[in-house]
């Protein structure tokens, strides 16, 4: 029976030149696992130095010692590698700090005149990390999907109409007001 230690794997401070790894596909890693005559129970996802997320081939592990121990990119039972290795205890990888990320969005958006679209994107993301913050502030687990919906559409529909109907694209609007709201043109 195989056992395996490590659930995710951080392994962002190994190499990884002589591991055995698939990008993160989990269908083509099995069909490799397959190919390569391992226990499909060895399928464990890891993070990159990149900050990818890969798939390896966890054959063994030293818990005590924080080892693991991955199938190697030769094939064949003796090519193996052990390396270091942290567990992940969550899906994520660790972050940047929001204020962190709102501050690179607002540069970002300072770059490019208000009505690039790099802009627009960068002031849309910045809004939905606003009800993110906002609902994780106050404890709730969702964040409804229409405010969700307005946060990003606020910014990006008088975009897109320009775009569509091939009109000019809108004037700048003024710092901390909303787009006007759009108007059902009738078909």
């Amino acid at each position: 029976m195989f056992v395996k230690f490590y659930d995710r794997l951080d392994l962002s401070r190994a190499r990884l030149d002589d591991v055995l790894t698939v990008p993160a596909n989990r269908a083509k890693a099995l069909d490799v696992a397959r190919e390569h005559h391992l226990p499909r129970q060895s399928l464990t996802r890891a993070t990159t130095r990149m900050g990818f997320w890969v798939y390896v081939f966890q054959l063994g592990a030293d818990v005590q010692l924080g080892t693991v121990t991955l199938a190697g990119a030769e094939p064949g039972p003796e090519h193996v590698v052990t390396l270091p290795v942290r567990q992940l205890d969550h899906y994520t990888t660790p972050g940047m700090p929001l204020t962190e990320i709102a501050g690179l969005l607002a540069a970002v958006a300072e770059d490019y005149p208000p009505t690039a679209l790099t802009a627009l994107l960068a002031d849309s993301l910045t809004k939905v990390l606003d009800l993110w913050a906002d609902a994780h502030r106050t404890g709730r687990p969702t964040i409804d999907i229409r405010d969700l919906g307005r946060a990003i559409t606020s910014e990006l529909a008088p975009a897109i109409r320009a775009w569509r109907t091939g009109d000019a694209f809108p004037h700048p609007r003024l710092a901390d007001t909303a787009w006007p709201e759009p108007v059902p043109t009738p078909r």
